[in-house]
């Protein structure tokens, strides 16, 4: 192996031309990044952004007022209190001075279902 010599421009050429495609090669690394879906990476999957995903689901129908409103309609109509929905909202603005939300809604549901419950409990309700 033998050294070939080089002036100084010739030196500083090389030295751009080497520069120019390290940051070609980063470009182009980050476009290939930028294409791959996020949650499929080079055919493996990327467990966190899925869990990612998914925890942010949750907390999306967890801070969701319909889900709440939903999941209370299900509770009255599965104890056939069909015509309590408009007091039970009544009762919420009530006792917290404002329009319902998610937590309010949630927590309500969970004070009826446990009132249900005792009741059935003591006076021996079957289903």
């Amino acid at each position: 192996m033998s050294l070939i010599q080089m002036n100084a421009e010739q030196m500083r050429r090389q030295a751009m031309k080497n520069q120019e495609d390290k940051i070609q090669h980063q470009k182009d690394y980050q476009a290939k990044l930028d294409s791959m879906s996020k949650s499929n990476v080079g055919g493996l999957y990327d467990i966190r952004s899925i869990m990612k995903s998914q925890t942010e689901q949750k907390l999306q129908n967890h801070y969701s007022v319909q889900q709440a409103e939903s999941e209370l309609e299900d509770l009255l109509q599965a104890n056939r209190l069909y015509t309590s929905k408009i007091s039970t909202y009544e009762y919420i603005k009530k006792v917290s001075g404002r329009e319902p939300d998610s937590f309010n809604i949630r927590e309500t549901g969970k004070f009826i279902s446990e009132l249900i419950n005792k009741i059935k409990e003591k006076y021996e309700v079957k289903e």
